[in-house]
């Protein structure tokens, strides 16, 4: 009978053995494994490192000091090389009192998206706290490229600071850039970026982009305009009321097999902040090559499933991929409409609109008149002003309109501010009050006929006009404030340096539209005030729609 020594070493030696014969069939570790990528339930995965996208934490519209922004593939559909192009008019604005310098779109025949951008640039100025009037600087300024800068809305908040094309005096205060997403069926999508706070100059081979910079704020907004229907819609309205909600537990759900976690559970509702955190996430969401979502939390998400674990409140952004499935399960159904046109060709502007709104406190604007029209260059110069997407104000002889009603239509469709002359351009003042108010208002009732406009203003021959006339006549008597003498035939620089370097916010420029060297030299006179910041603007628009009684010379 064996002793118990005996059946321990027996046993011992079986051991031995099973583990020598299991230890032979064991495989060779493989190199190249790797732990399988944590996934929350609707296909949600961590990405290996936070994307340094600057995207916005929850409530605070901050984005990570001094990072770039990844390019946001909310662009989709054709490219844009050429807004003007297809009618979007390009703005600029710079202010060293603030300072300021903004760049910005608007789309001719829609308010709703016009709106949004005027309340972005007044939001961005009320917030320096300091009293705002429109700005222009000497020529030579730079001030005449306009609207979004390709690419700026990606790049790092040091760098649009520090650019004199976008940034503000000094690199100290606000930027605001856009850039043109994408123009396809009836959409049009532009990204808006404010950026405040202070760069430094950088040191000698140091990139601007690697500036230091104290970043106090960094907000983008997207807008996606149906040119049809008039509708925009948002970052915030992209996705559907359940969407952030689903975001966040799939994320915390992938956060919990990475740390260990091997529940299955679902995950607890969010709550409040935590909503917030990824509804600020899913708003600055991009889409990635796959037709899916890279979405990048701020710091602070936190669950009582984290928390069980030993996991507290990130400290870092958590960047997750979203599948474009379930990417599209989100997406509200105007959402799915724009997507859905994503490959279709642009429809182009609403029909007649090319002009957009012009607010003279927000920009310094001037007033280009024209008298004495419509003559055989009046035609040229309509050409002018609408490849330059400008505004004027063409104050017509009656007898002249009636013999070129096509011109005084023409001037109408395209946008341009209409007005009288008088009849025959006779000195008001020398006439009895009831011909001198016959004048204007017969000539007025001519182009208000031909233009299917109402006139209710007029420009008196020679600036010649007194109390009696005013009161005879009732309307605005507008007069200038600086008058180029191009009656006289200075030639074509000396009407540019009569006009472009000499106007002031608010004022008035007389020219003649029956003088060639007037019409020549329309183009040249538009850049040269633009350059200094200038937005052209009718004599209404300086007023707001709302011209004052009596000589009106400037705003």
């Amino acid at each position: 009978m064996a002793t118990t020594w005996q059946r321990r070493g027996v046993a011992l030696a079986l051991a031995t053995a099973l583990i020598a014969g299991t230890a032979a069939c064991a495989r060779e570790p493989d190199a190249g494994w790797k732990p399988p990528v944590a996934q929350g339930p609707g296909g949600v995965s961590l990405l290996a490192t936070a994307k340094s996208s600057g995207q916005k934490s929850a409530g605070a519209g901050k984005t990570d000091k001094n990072s770039p922004r990844t390019k946001n593939a909310n662009t989709v559909g054709a490219a844009i090389p050429d807004p003007a192009k297809i009618g979007i008019v390009s703005g600029r604005i710079r202010n060293d009192s603030l300072p300021i310098q903004a760049r910005y779109v608007y789309l001719p025949g829609v308010p709703k998206f016009n709106e949004r951008v005027s309340e972005l640039l007044w939001t961005a100025i009320k917030a320096a706290g300091k009293p705002y009037a429109p700005q222009a600087f000497p020529v030579g300024a730079g001030l005449g490229a306009r609207g979004c800068v390709d690419g700026s809305t990606e790049r790092t908040p040091a760098e649009l600071l520090l650019d004199k094309a976008t940034g503000p005096a000094g690199g100290s205060g606000t930027a605001i850039t856009c850039s043109l997403l994408g123009a396809f069926g009836p959409y049009v999508g532009v990204r808006f970026r404010t950026v405040t706070g202070t760069a430094e100059t950088p040191k000698q081979g140091v990139k601007p982009a690697d500036a230091p910079a104290k970043v106090v704020a960094d907000r983008t907004t997207t807008l996606y305009a149906n040119v049809q229907t008039g509708e925009v819609s948002d970052d915030a309205t992209r996705w559907r009321e359940e969407a952030p909600a689903e975001l966040w537990r799939d994320t915390v759900s992938a956060l919990r097999t990475r740390h260990g976690g091997l529940s299955n559970a679902p995950v607890a509702a969010p709550g409040k902040a935590q909503l917030a955190l990824a509804a600020a996430a899913l708003e600055g969401a991009e889409t990635a090559d796959d037709g899916g979502l890279d979405v990048t939390f701020g710091p602070g998400v936190a669950a009582p499933e984290l928390a069980g674990l030993g996991t507290d409140a990130t400290k870092d952004q958590t960047s997750v991929h979203v599948p474009a499935k379930t990417a599209e399960s989100w997406a509200a159904p105007s959402e799915q409409q724009r997507l859905a046109a994503a490959d279709q060709p642009f429809v182009g502007m609403p029909a007649g609109s090319w002009t957009a709104p012009v607010d003279c406190t927000l920009v310094p604007c001037v007033a280009v008149t024209y008298d004495d029209g419509p003559s055989k260059h009046t035609g040229e110069l309509l050409d002018t002003l609408k490849s330059k997407q400008a505004l004027a104000t063409f104050f017509m002889l009656g007898n002249a309109a009636s013999g070129s009603p096509d011109l005084v239509r023409r001037a109408a469709a395209e946008g341009q501010e209409l007005a009288s002359h008088t009849m025959t351009h006779p000195d008001l003042t020398t006439l009895s009050l009831a011909a001198a108010s016959a004048q204007v208002k017969d000539a007025a009732a001519i182009i208000g006929k031909l233009s299917g406009r109402e006139v209710t203003m007029y420009r008196p021959p020679y600036g010649a006009v007194n109390e009696k006339v005013l009161r005879a006549v009732g309307w605005p008597a507008i007069l200038w404030s600086v008058d180029t003498n191009d009656w006289r035939e200075p030639g074509p620089d000396a009407l540019v340096q009569r006009s472009v370097p000499v106007l002031e916010p608010g004022g008035i420029v007389l020219f003649h539209d029956t003088h060639v060297d007037s019409v020549k030299t329309a183009g040249r006179v538009i850049d040269g005030l633009r350059d200094r910041g200038f937005t052209l603007a009718t004599v209404s628009q300086l007023f707001d729609g709302k011209v004052p009684a009596g000589r009106v010379s400037s705003r």
